[in-house]
């Protein structure tokens, strides 16, 4: 009798044990689940709207463990949204992300089957439902990539030409531009060898004044043209 008593007490502390266990275990890892959420999701912009657009983006991670975020595949999630760029992510343990991203500079103006777009300098054409932005900028027409008309841009400058007093670029199918300025002058760009005749615009302005209302053809190589509208 006293064997079978000792083996009822044996087997009353294992199973108190392993129960007691159970419950420890339990709550060590509810305890440790609960620690690890994610409860602030820290956005670093200037931008009121940008950081209200990421917010909404990334408020499906409150309350996901730490644990089981992917920075590269949070990386993606955000490229999705094609107005920023420098996306920077940081997981600050226990319980909070940290995103930086700034808003790609926006350079233009377009227009996509009758639909307004951004023209970033990322270059990608950004949908105008997508983010307000409300200082001016130049219009583009025509079917262009952003790649040339950033190559476009750099050589005007290049040529001390005032991008600021340009209002419209109109993009022709057969690869060149033209150049509409605020005070109503109009810069017809060849295909080739733009750089050349920025220059022989210039030489002219500098001794023969350009009037307002005035077409400048520079189509034709070593010439300019100028026609009164």
């Amino acid at each position: 009798m006293l064997q079978l008593k000792n083996k009822k007490k044996i087997y009353f502390y294992l199973f108190s044990f392993l129960f007691l266990s159970t419950i420890i275990n339990n709550d060590l890892k509810k305890n440790f689940n609960q620690t690890f959420l994610i409860r602030n999701i820290i956005i670093q912009n200037n931008s009121d709207d940008i950081k209200d657009i990421i917010s909404n983006k990334t408020k499906f991670l409150l309350t996901k463990n730490i644990f089981n975020i992917n920075k590269q595949e949070l990386t993606d999630n955000l490229k999705n949204l094609n107005f920023l760029e420098n996306i920077n992510i940081n997981i600050k343990y226990p319980s909070t992300i940290k995103i930086k991203a700034n808003r790609t500079d926006f350079i233009a103006t377009t227009y996509i089957n009758q639909k307004k777009f951004y023209v970033g300098s990322n270059r990608e054409f950004i949908s105008s439902k997508k983010i307000y932005y409300k200082k001016d900028l130049p219009i583009i027409f025509g079917t262009f990539k952003i790649a040339n008309f950033q190559l476009l841009k750099e050589k005007l400058s290049d040529n001390k030409i005032k991008k600021n007093e340009i209002i419209k670029y109109y993009f022709h199918k057969n690869g060149r531009w033209d150049l509409y300025f605020k005070n109503n002058i109009i810069i017809k760009l060849p295909k080739n060898n733009i750089e050349d005749a920025l220059k022989i615009y210039n030489e002219f302005n500098k001794i023969n004044k350009i009037n307002f209302n005035t077409i400048v053809d520079l189509r034709i190589s070593n010439r300019l043209v100028l026609k009164n509208e």
